[in-house]
């Protein structure tokens, strides 16, 4: 059996958009916006690992936090109107 990690509280600022953004998403996933942040930042320093020993990729998708925005909110809509019916 896998020992426990231990969990750390953090506070971490963010503007209201991105927050927002976050709390729609978490809905549309069923995760909390915590096990959110975890998964990006997990996610985000396993490619700075991977940059650091295969070097910068050239062909990395940069995606616009509007963009980000428009598609959950559009999300979190349509599972809404689910819940609804």
């Amino acid at each position: 059996m896998p020992a426990k990690t231990a969990k750390k509280r953090a506070i971490v600022y963010l503007n209201a958009d991105l927050y927002k953004a976050l709390r729609v998403e978490s809905a549309a996933l069923d995760l909390t916006v915590s096990e959110l942040v975890s998964a990006a930042v997990r996610a985000h320093l396993a490619d700075v690992s991977d940059e650091a020993t295969f070097g910068k990729r050239a062909h990395a998708p940069t995606v616009s936090f509007r963009g980000v925005k428009a598609k959950t909110t559009k999300k979190a809509k349509k599972a809404k109107k689910r819940r609804r019916a």
